[in-house]
């Protein structure tokens, strides 16, 4: 069994020894494990630091591309050298690296594909309460939308087998996290949570969002977005029949006064009535192409996981 540990970074000069030192030598059930750091684009030492350290490869974007590239990069690196399990942990030396053999115990047992390392948020004392409170709402909006239980939707220490590699497509730009599984659900890929630790040094900035309120907009508009890609029929569906009971409401004002004042006036809310059962229709319509569309991308996506399992001799 071969296990890959990837560390995605940017400018974690300051950071990336102390990672490198904490992983493990030895797990039990891997009889060979190897360390890529992939490095998006650094303008500072982390590559060279890497390499002097010793990891097996280090892979150096020369423009910042973003995580999710990153990402899918370590992916394909992964599956090129006969990946079996590949572990990702994310270079500002915030997840406790000794938790790697929790993460990968249920892929050893095939019990899951994908791991998700899930801190105890509330118990984090770098973040704030506003921070909690997002967290948890978003992992319950996430849960809503690919109907898997997680505790830590943003979590970024996670573990994958090889069936999950291959069967991955990361398309959005700011982050994989979210994407990945909301894929396994319609993958049939089980997902599963481990209670991990974290180390004390994960108050620092992020470099992938502003603030807060930066990441929760960039976050909702990629839940939104995976909500009409991966569950177009039921997204347009709701649209329709919200504006179905709208203009049902609005067309039982416009009768109400029409046969109690002699049918005086109001016209204007006959007119946007109207409108808005022309716009439940296009739902509809929507909702039919999308399911369409939906089954279309599936059958590609066999197509291309037929021939990743080809290309990697699976």
């Amino acid at each position: 069994m071969k296990l890959v540990i990837q560390i995605p970074c940017y400018n974690e000069g300051e950071c990336i020894l102390e990672v490198l030192k904490n992983l493990p030598k030895k797990l039990l059930g891997i009889d060979k494990i190897e360390v890529v750091v992939l490095d998006d684009g650094s303008d500072d030492d982390t590559s060279k630091i890497a390499l002097n350290y010793g990891v097996d490869k280090v892979i150096k974007s020369q423009i910042n591309r973003g995580l999710s590239y990153n990402f899918m990069t370590g992916v394909n690196y992964a599956l090129e050298i006969g990946a079996d399990v590949l572990v990702n942990i994310d270079g500002d030396n915030q997840y406790c690296a000794s938790d790697i053999q929790k993460l990968i115990n249920p892929i050893l047992e095939n019990s899951c594909d994908i791991v998700i390392g899930a801190r105890d948020i509330k118990n984090i004392k770098a973040f704030s309460s506003f921070k909690k409170a997002m967290q948890k709402f978003g992992s319950l909006m996430v849960k809503l939308i690919s109907g898997i239980d997680v505790k830590d939707a943003a979590s970024g220490f996670r573990a994958f087998s090889k069936d999950a590699l291959l069967n991955l497509n990361v398309f959005n730009q700011f982050s994989y996290t979210i994407e990945t599984i909301v894929q396994a659900k319609n993958k049939n890929l089980k997902v599963t949570n481990v209670d991990i630790n974290v180390n004390e040094q994960i108050n620092r900035k992020s470099k992938l969002f502003k603030n807060d309120f930066d990441y929760i907009f960039k976050q909702a508009k990629n839940l939104i977005r995976f909500f009409i890609i991966y569950r177009p029929a039921r997204f347009f569906m709701i649209n329709a029949f919200i504006f179905f009971f709208l203009g049902l409401l609005i067309s039982f004002r416009y009768l109400w006064f029409f046969f109690n004042f002699d049918g005086s006036g109001h016209v204007q809310s006959l007119i946007l009535a109207s409108i808005i059962f022309i716009l439940s229709f296009l739902c509809f319509i929507l909702a039919i192409i999308g399911d369409l569309f939906s089954i279309n991308r599936k059958l590609l996506e066999d197509i291309q996981y037929k021939l990743r399992c080809d290309k990697y001799k699976k």
